[in-house]
């Protein structure tokens, strides 16, 4: 008798993680828990590739340069997936979408596998907040300075993003890459120290009239969850989760 497993393999969802490798995870995970199902088997096929080691610092390449373009170790992520049988995938990481980076990136993986349907995750988060007159925006540095949130969200020019000050974008960027208390160090166990420093920007952006706040970094999720502040706080990785379970398989949406 033979195996109909090819025959019946639904569509993969790919996830290049390693950026870092607990937001990759929190990813998948989100992935999971927005998919209607009551069995194993009626959940999406997923592929999780964390290859951290060929993925340089995005806010390094981006701020002093001195490191390969992570383009290139994206693409080598992608390359992986598509031969595992990925149709959908996504990069779990907001600075890694910067023109420097995202265009050479996006450009390999169409010319390369035209079949894989790269969902980008920063054009998915601006779908989301087009409604939104003010915005706030928590990031890395790399982020901030790359102002690569400014080019997606300046297309209809009527969102208006208020950043934190040069001293507050410090503070959330040491949150997150502190060796001693940031959130990439400590994903297991999230320190005080990083969730206040967080804590204290939002509410700052909140005092300034935001109607929301873009968690614009894959790891502040893992320290701050949505029901902790007086306004929406938008991840944009549960966006982009959601919208590829929405391409592989709308029906199982929750």
């Amino acid at each position: 008798m033979e195996s109909t497993i090819k025959e019946n393999l639904s569509p993969i969802l790919g996830v290049i993680g390693g950026v870092g490798p607990h937001a990759g995870l929190d990813f998948v995970h989100k992935i999971f828990t927005n998919t209607r199902a009551s069995r194993d088997q009626e959940h999406l096929n997923c592929i999780l590739i964390s290859c951290s080691s060929i993925i340089p610092d995005r806010s390094t390449f981006l701020l002093s340069g001195g490191v390969e373009n992570p383009a290139y170790g994206m693409f080598e992520s992608a390359r992986r997936l598509y031969l595992a049988g990925a149709h959908y995938a996504a990069v779990a990481c907001n600075t890694a979408h910067a023109d420097r980076i995202f265009s050479p990136f996006s450009k390999m993986v169409k010319e390369s596998f035209p079949d894989l349907k790269m969902v980008n995750m920063l054009e998915t988060c601006a779908a989301y907040s087009k409604n939104f007159v003010r915005l706030g925006l928590l990031a890395t540095i790399g982020t901030h300075r790359s102002r690569v949130y400014h080019e997606y969200f300046s297309a209809d020019g009527k969102c208006e993003l208020l950043e934190p000050d040069e001293q507050g974008q410090e503070l959330v960027h040491q949150a997150i890459v502190n060796e001693n208390f940031g959130i990439k160090a400590h994903s297991h166990d999230i320190k005080s120290e990083a969730k206040n420093l967080i804590k204290n920007e939002i509410q700052r952006l909140i005092e300034r009239g935001v109607e929301a706040i873009i968690l614009g970094c894959t790891e502040l999720p893992l320290a701050v969850k949505a029901d902790e502040a007086q306004v929406p706080l938008i991840d944009p990785g549960l966006l982009t989760a959601r919208r590829l379970i929405e391409l592989a398989a709308p029906e199982k949406l929750l």
